[in-house]
C-alpha cells in the first residue's frame, strides 16, 4: 500500500497537507493532514516537538503506543526523529512531529478541497473528523499488512 502526503500550506506554527492513497494505478485524495511547522533542516535547527519530519519515503509498521495504549502506525527510520506516528488530533498542539489526519477546517461557506485550493487565506490550522478518518486509515493499513503488502508513505 502506497500513500503520498503532499504538503500544501506552510504556516508559522503548522503545516497543512493532503494525504493520497493508492487505488489501483493512481493516487486518490483520502484526507487532510496537520503537522508542526516545516523547517528546512539543512538550513535551520530542529525545534523539538515543533518541527515536521523531513521529506522522504518511510515504511510504516505497527508498534505499541503507550500514549494511545494500542498498536499504532509508526514511520520507520525518520532522520533526526523517533516515535513518529500517524494518529488522530485536531490542533497543532496535538502533534509533536507526528502526522495528524482528518478534514481541514475552512471558513464558513468554503467548500473547496486541497486538490483544488482557492487561496492560502482559507486555511485554518485545525482538523475535524479526525477519529473517524484515522480509524478508516488504520483499517486500510491493517488490511494491507494482512495481505502481506509493504506499507509506505512518501512525504513531500
Amino acid at each position: 500500500m502506497k500513500m503520498r502526503l503532499k504538503r500544501m500550506y506552510y504556516k508559522d506554527t503548522y503545516t497543512i497537507g493532503a494525504l493520497q492513497v493508492q487505488s489501483e494505478d493512481t493516487m486518490v485524495y483520502f484526507c487532510d493532514t496537520l503537522e508542526p511547522r516545516w523547517r528546512d533542516l539543512t538550513k535551520e535547527k530542529k525545534v523539538a516537538g515543533k518541527t515536521a519530519i523531513p521529506s522522504g519515503t518511510y515504511r510504516i509498521e505497527f508498534q505499541y503506543s503507550t500514549k494511545f495504549e494500542k498498536m499504532m502506525p509508526y514511520l520507520c527510520d525518520v532522520p533526526l526523529f523517533k516515535g513518529i506516528m500517524i494518529h488522530m488530533g485536531n490542533v497543532p498542539s496535538d502533534t509533536r512531529g507526528c502526522i495528524l489526519v482528518g478534514k481541514a477546517v475552512r471558513p464558513q461557506n468554503e467548500d473547496t478541497d486541497f486538490e483544488n485550493p482557492t487561496s492560502e487565506a482559507t486555511v485554518i490550522g485545525r482538523l475535524t473528523d479526525s477519529r473517524i478518518t484515522f480509524n478508516k486509515l488504520y483499517e486500510m493499513i491493517r488490511e494491507a499488512m494482512k495481505r502481506g503488502e509493504e506499507v509506505e508513505v512518501e512525504v513531500n
